[in-house]
């Protein structure tokens, strides 16, 4: 993701805001002094008062990023790197209202050797890594309902072998059709939202661990792992279905067969 913000500079020259985790890093507080070179620089190092501290926002490109980030006047950059009125990149925010599509194409149109990118396109890009462990999540997904299916089903077929002399005997005493469908199916649906109620509580708490874990090893308050309501809803959807499926085809199979077989006569 790609975000714009400011910072409120000071006015004087000399002075430096420091990402809070490089200030907690280095021990620095505001007002101390730091001397600050670029690499490979062979000039003397340049003395800072640090002025205060900021916290960037949270940014999935950036999670693996060792480095810390130092905000200073341009003047004081341009002084510091021998660089002057060049830059690599930055960073547009658009008024409410204003078309950034159309900001894109008439910056473009300029051909004044630069580049612009709409956010979402530059989001997009560095979030490739995400796209592909999200699909690789959905196919481990469509796999375990699969596996989680055919288990049910196998379940289901067996339950309803040991049951068909019951199921026999309600027919006898003229139970209807629809009452022993209800029966079974009712059954089955109940044992599949069973193993969905299940498997979204152990969800929920292996979320809570992702997070523990990989929040305290990359020390930001990024989300990595999320179960959401739509989440909860679509586990039970599923479930139902699932359940209702298997229910209807094993009491189909089971009203295939006479009276006599279904009693083992």
């Amino acid at each position: 993701m790609l975000f714009a913000f400011t910072i409120a500079l000071p006015e004087q020259g000399g002075r430096v805001i420091l990402e809070d985790r490089l200030a907690s890093a280095l021990v620095l507080a505001p007002g101390d002094t730091v001397e600050i070179r670029m690499t490979g620089d062979n000039r003397d190092a340049t003395a800072f008062v640090v002025a205060g501290t900021h916290t960037p926002p949270p940014d999935p490109a950036g999670i693996s990023r060792s480095s810390r980030t130092v905000w200073m006047s341009l003047p004081d950059l341009e002084d510091l790197s021998g660089r002057h009125d060049r830059v690599s990149r930055f960073v547009l925010a658009l008024a409410p209202g204003a078309n950034a599509d159309s900001t894109v194409t008439a910056l473009n149109q300029m051909e004044m050797g630069f580049r612009a990118y709409h956010a979402t396109d530059v989001a997009a890009r560095s979030s490739e890594t995400f796209v592909v462990i999200s699909n690789f999540h959905k196919a481990i997904s469509f796999l375990s309902i699969m596996a989680g299916s055919a288990f049910l089903a196998a379940i289901v077929l067996l339950q309803v072998q040991e049951l068909r002399k019951s199921l026999g005997v309600l027919r006898v005493l003229g139970f209807s059709r629809r009452r022993i469908y209800v029966s079974v199916v009712g059954e089955t649906v109940l044992l599949a939202n069973t193993g969905a109620a299940i498997g979204v509580a152990l969800a929920l708490v292996v979320s809570r661990g992702v997070n523990m874990y990989y929040r305290r090893y990359f020390d930001t308050d990024l989300v990595f792992s999320a179960v959401t309501g739509m989440h909860v809803a679509l586990a039970f959807g599923i479930a139902t279905l699932v359940g209702l499926l298997v229910g209807s085809l094993a009491t189909a199979y089971l009203f295939r067969l006479q009276v006599n077989e279904v009693l083992g006569r």
